[in-house]
């Protein structure tokens, strides 16, 4: 008995010690105050017992150790802020509530100055205006309150300059920041030391279809040039862009780097030689489509490409090949040979043309320039009169299109504009001069809303328009010209009141759409247009309304207009981008 009582005596001094640090359902609730909302948010995220707030406290022991860490933590979380000398009030009290509260009020102080800032750069590096940029942008300046992510902030850019250009031996000697509390001032210094910069050896290519003497057109760089990281990027980009490989890697071999030089290899994964398309659509203007296709991606080692394509419609069927020859510069500069058959049967056009013809493509900065020169005999029908003509056309074309997204575009425009001619002194059945205008462009109007406008101007001059070939003139009307008119519906008529088409063209349009969820856009539209022979005849004006869906394969329009002052209405299906 006496033993039992023994063993009670010594066991309830556990128990009293085990009930006083155990607390049943009380729960933490956390105060910081006298700092801005930026600060408070990194003292929370020092401060160990922020790891209870509004959790259940089972121990008042450990509740307590944590809360005397806090003043300690709290100078921790201020000092990259600059704030080295704080006052700290803090207070951990159990409510009447039955919860705890743990308040801390800060008083950060004045925050810490530069009195001195030191970035010297030792080796190659010290000339280079790259690693003097840096310096210059940095926050880190005499005067300025410290701020310990502008520190490190100059560091990392320091060491990305240092990669970028080729520095792989550069590190630092000497990197710290010095604080005297007393004064509430800091010095920063650090030393820098780039070492040599690399130059490039040789640039090597793995085995592919394509010769090296063009696949050495591509670099923007030459063996003995200093090493850029962002010209590699460069060449990769191009080479993939080429649409002759299906992957490229461009890397140093830094296992080969010996004494200041390092070789480049370009490894190549190169596409099936040959692509097939085969595509189905519908368009109120075309009706059903059926386009099949096949493209050489290289026809030899020498990069030369073939493509051929035939669509065909309800309205129009066509017949294009082509044979590109890479050019000096083979990342914007091609030429070669192209010919085209073209059918067309609509309520307005009866044409076949034949056209075979050389043509030179450059891309000069953001634009597109074609040039060419065809030979074109089209035989065409107006009121059953059937004129055969033969052209000997050049033409000059140039494009520009700015978008952040090609494919999905929130903003950005399209500008092209073309000149093309013939003349009875050289080949050509009939004289003719036609200039060509057009653009598009894409507003955004807060986070749902775009404006969408564009127009299409032109003008023919001949002394013989009467013989002018049909598909040279104008015509207005159609999904992508006035909408709320049939296709090409627009224009000057013959006698028996049948479209012929115009010497000039003038077509606008103002549309805005509304994201009502992701994918999908609501439209209100306005257009306004007509081709003509004399400016006083009148212009066409069509209202509508529209849904778009962004589809996996491009956006899908589908638009509903009504001509002003005339009667009807009609509807447009349409696929294709914005731009």
């Amino acid at each position: 008995m006496r033993s039992g009582r023994s063993w009670l005596r010594s066991l309830l001094p556990c128990l009293l010690l085990v009930s006083s640090t155990q607390v049943a359902a009380d729960q933490l609730q956390m105060k910081v105050e006298g700092v801005a909302d930026d600060l408070a948010a990194n003292v929370k995220a020092f401060l160990s017992i922020a790891s209870l707030e509004n959790q259940t406290i089972t121990s008042e022991s450990r509740l307590r150790y944590l809360h005397r860490r806090a003043s300690d933590e709290i100078r921790q979380a201020l000092e990259p802020f600059g704030y080295y000398n704080p006052e700290i009030i803090t207070e951990l009290q159990l409510l009447d509530s039955g919860d705890w509260l743990a308040e801390y009020r800060i008083t950060p102080g004045a925050q810490v100055r530069l009195s001195r800032v030191n970035v010297e750069l030792d080796g190659e590096g010290s000339s280079d205006p790259a690693f003097q940029a840096v310096i210059n942008a940095s926050a880190l300046q005499p005067n300025a309150p410290l701020h310990h992510p502008d520190y490190q902030s100059l560091k990392n850019r320091l060491q990305s300059v240092a990669a970028e250009r080729g520095y792989y031996r550069a590190r630092f000697e000497r990197s710290r920041i010095l604080v005297d509390r007393l004064a509430n001032t800091a010095e920063v210094d650090i030393v820098y030391a780039t070492g040599q910069r690399t130059r490039i050896r040789e640039i090597r290519f793995s085995e592919s279809p394509i010769a090296e003497d063009l696949l050495r057109r591509y670099p923007r760089f030459a063996e003995g040039d200093y090493l850029e990281v962002s010209q590699l990027i460069d060449l990769q980009a191009a080479l993939i862009d080429s649409n002759y490989f299906a992957d490229v890697e461009v890397l140093p071999l830094l296992s080969e780097l010996e004494e200041g030089e390092i070789p480049i290899q370009v490894t190549l994964t190169p596409r099936p030689r040959t692509l097939y398309r085969a595509g189905v659509g519908f368009g109120t203007d075309t009706g059903a489509r059926l386009q099949l296709g096949m493209e050489r991606r290289y026809v030899n080692s020498r990069g030369h490409k073939l493509d051929a394509r035939m669509r065909l419609s309800e309205v129009r069927n066509d017949l294009t090949g082509s044979y590109m020859i890479p050019g000096r510069d083979p990342r914007f500069d091609q030429y070669g040979i192209r010919s085209r058959y073209s059918d067309e049967n609509s309520d307005t056009i009866e044409s076949r043309t034949y056209a075979v013809g050389a043509v030179w493509q450059k891309q000069i900065g953001d634009w597109e320039r074609v040039l060419s020169l065809d030979l074109e005999q089209e035989q065409y029908t107006f009121d059953d009169k059937t004129l055969d003509q033969l052209l000997l056309i050049p033409r000059a074309q140039f494009n520009k299109t700015v978008a952040d997204d090609r494919f999905n575009t929130r903003q950005g425009y399209n500008l092209g504009f073309g000149i093309a001619a013939a003349s009875e002194s050289l080949l050509s059945d009939v004289s003719l001069l036609q200039l060509t205008l057009n653009g598009k462009r894409i507003d955004p109007m807060g986070e749902r809303w775009r404006l969408l406008s564009r127009f299409e101007l032109g003008a023919l001059l001949s002394s013989q328009f009467e013989e002018v070939p049909a598909s040279l003139r104008f015509y207005a009307g159609g999904d992508n010209s006035v909408r709320g008119y049939d296709y090409q519906k627009l224009g000057p008529v013959s006698e028996r009141g049948n479209v012929i088409g115009g010497q000039y063209l003038m077509v606008g349009s103002i549309e805005t759409d509304y994201m009502f969820r992701p994918d999908w856009r609501l439209a209100a539209f306005a257009d306004a247009g007509n081709a003509f022979d004399d400016f006083s005849e009148p212009v066409k004006t069509s209202l509508g309304v529209g849904v778009r869906w962004q589809s996996p394969v491009g956006p899908i329009r589908l638009d509903l207009a009504k001509p002003v002052s005339d009667s009807g209405f009609r509807i447009h299906f349409t696929l294709g981008p914005d731009l």
